[in-house]
């Protein structure tokens, strides 16, 4: 993992109009929602969507930042069983977005900071050795005397965290793309990767020619709301076959692609070498 610099300022004001309107456009959007998709969208529509879930998860987000229009139906087990790994991934996304400005801003220190005091009471061995980092003195062909980035090793609990959070977010954006529920009879595969490291330029690069559609989250409540996550799509309805690829800030790329029941095994590009898995597989899978 590759951890950016914190060390600029940036600043960001909100209208108490715009914010009131934004919570009632909220609470509609949540209310039809729950009319439109009775069902979990993590456990494959097997049980009753009671709550919403919020992905990518609000704790990647200061308060009051998190991209509108992101809510899914989800049932109690599902969304309450992913909050521990919600708020480890959410640390692991921001310390390896290399946006400074975003890092000089108030409300994401205050985020930060947050996150780091919430996990090391929670859950201490997620955290990252940071006092093990290696600083990194070359930006492309070019070498600087002070560190343009830390390299810290990822904890196990982290590397689970970011590997629920692929299942989580291909379950999520295939239902907001393509408007239906992934069932366990889909088969999918994805990944991460921070595109700041060397020899993942191909990807990237592989993802921008195939994927035509392009999605960035905002708040128009919110100015100056800055590059937080966005993500890339693509959709093939005959099939019911779907990519996407998703960053959050300038950091970690997710991955995911999904074929639909009848399909073969996704193996395209990164996914290859990989194992399907099956959808529907939310924490609660039980009806």
């Amino acid at each position: 993992m590759l951890v950016g610099k914190l060390n600029t300022h940036a600043e960001s004001g909100t209208d108490m109009g715009q914010v009131q309107q934004a919570k009632k456009r909220r609470r509609e959007r949540r209310n039809d929602l729950l009319n439109k998709y009775p069902f979990c969208y993590f456990c494959g529509g097997l049980n009753p969507a009671t709550t919403i879930d919020h992905v990518p998860p609000e704790a990647c987000f200061p308060k009051a930042y998190y991209p509108e229009e992101f809510e899914f139906p989800a049932c109690f087990s599902c969304n309450q069983g992913a909050r521990k790994h919600d708020q480890i991934f959410a640390l692991y996304s921001i310390l390896s977005d290399f946006d400074d400005q975003k890092f000089g801003n108030g409300p994401d220190r205050v985020r930060l900071d947050g996150l780091i005091n919430a996990v090391k009471r929670n859950y201490p061995s997620a955290m990252p050795d940071f006092d093990a980092a290696k600083g990194i003195h070359r930006s492309g062909h070019i070498y600087t005397s002070q560190p343009v980035a830390y390299s810290a090793k990822t904890t196990p609990e982290m590397q689970e965290a970011a590997k629920f959070m692929e299942g989580k977010l291909t379950h999520a954006l295939y239902l907001r793309e393509v408007g239906k529920i992934m069932t366990p009879a889909h088969r999918f595969v994805a990944g991460i990767y921070q595109p700041q490291l060397d020899h993942t330029g191909a990807l990237t690069e592989y993802f921008q020619n195939l994927l035509p559609n392009v999605t960035i989250g905002a708040r128009p409540n919110i100015k100056a709301y800055g590059d937080r996550f966005r993500y890339m799509s693509g959709y093939k309805d005959a099939e019911d076959f779907f990519v996407f690829a998703a960053q959050f800030g300038r950091g970690c790329i997710i991955w995911g692609i999904v074929c639909g029941p009848g399909m073969r095994d996704p193996n395209i590009g990164p996914a290859g070498s990989m194992k399907p898995k099956a959808g529907g597989c939310g924490p609660d899978r039980t009806p």
